[in-house]
């Protein structure tokens, strides 16, 4: 009796739930393998710069080298989260998502 009715939902509902997960996979693998790209060329600048010699180490470190750094990586962070979100708030919301 109620198998027209379950297969007919079924097709209205599963592209839509389709795009969603897809779109929140896809969200989250992105921000995660930029967060750990992100994370991995900050320690390598830092394991990098520990070569330097002493001297040159304090000049960079006080001209506020390691400060820049970190402000620009969550600066950067921050930054893909926000845009991740609004496309998540978007699908939720059933409009285009945001460039």
């Amino acid at each position: 009796m109620f198998d027209g009715l379950a297969d007919w939902l079924g097709s209205i509902t599963w592209p839509l739930v389709t795009r969603v997960l897809a779109s929140m996979g896809i969200g989250t693998l992105t921000y995660k393998g930029a967060d750990t790209a992100l994370s991995t060329a900050i320690d390598n600048v830092v394991s990098a710069a520990n070569g330097l010699t002493g001297p040159v180490l304090q000049l960079i470190s006080m001209a506020g080298f390691f400060d820049a750094l970190s402000i620009s990586a969550g600066g950067f962070s921050s930054g893909l989260a926000w845009l991740v979100l609004k496309r998540w708030v978007a699908i939720g919301a059933g409009v285009s998502a945001p460039t």
